[in-house]
């Protein structure tokens, strides 16, 4: 992916974003036409429009949208997380790509309410943070839009409660990779759990300092 910069903003071609839900799919993060994805455009954003199939879909079949959630251009409804993403873009001004995905290990742990634990090193690598877990809301509300815009905070990713993750970046390459990171940790999270008596750390994965302690 080569983003561009346009009005300081990275911006991905339109074939990008398509690629990169396909991408997604692929590797199970999303099933059929759930899931979206949209860039920071100059006079808003640019979003996968909803319940279209990404294999079928072209760059024409993309949603332009501005501040305020009118379209400026496409034939489709933008997805129905539109609000989501301009709640985040508003918080952020670092944030120029977004994805939103249903990972299965990511996803089931978002209904324990929890942070993601323990934290591996992808997170520290790509400086994603600590991955909080937003409130539950119903899909494409604002009151879901407000709680992923708040518990995202400064990270580069933010469960939702019973429903998937959210990832952030300067570009959807960025955006990408912190979705994968957020779903390994999960994974490595849950085996942990599965484990005859599991297991936490209480360390940090570059100093080295503390390390693996067993819960009661």
């Amino acid at each position: 992916m080569r983003p561009v910069r346009l009005n300081g903003a990275l911006v991905n071609r339109p074939e990008e974003i398509i690629e990169a839900m396909r991408g997604l799919r692929a590797r199970g993060f999303v099933v059929g036409t759930v899931g979206n994805a949209s860039v920071r455009i100059a006079d808003g954003l640019r979003i996968t429009p909803s319940r279209r199939d990404y294999d079928a879909m072209g760059p024409e079949d993309l949603v332009d949208v501005d501040g305020r959630g009118r379209v400026l251009h496409g034939g489709h409804r933008p997805s129905r997380e539109l609000w989501l993403h301009l709640a985040v873009y508003g918080a952020r001004p670092d944030v120029c790509a977004i994805v939103h995905t249903h990972s299965p290990y990511a996803t089931a742990w978002s209904f324990l309410g929890e942070p993601i634990s323990p934290q591996t090193e992808e997170m520290s690598y790509y400086g994603i943070g600590r991955v909080g877990v937003a409130p539950a809301a119903p899909a494409g509300s604002p009151e879901l839009a407000a709680a992923v815009a708040g518990s995202l905070g400064t990270a580069g990713a933010v469960l939702l409660h019973g429903h998937g993750v959210v990832a952030v970046g300067a570009d959807l390459a960025t955006a990408v990779t912190a979705a994968e990171a957020v779903e390994h940790q999960a994974h490595v999270g849950w085996l942990l759990r599965g484990a005859p008596a599991p297991l936490a750390w209480d360390g940090d994965v570059h100093t080295g300092e503390g390390g693996l302690t067993w819960r009661d």
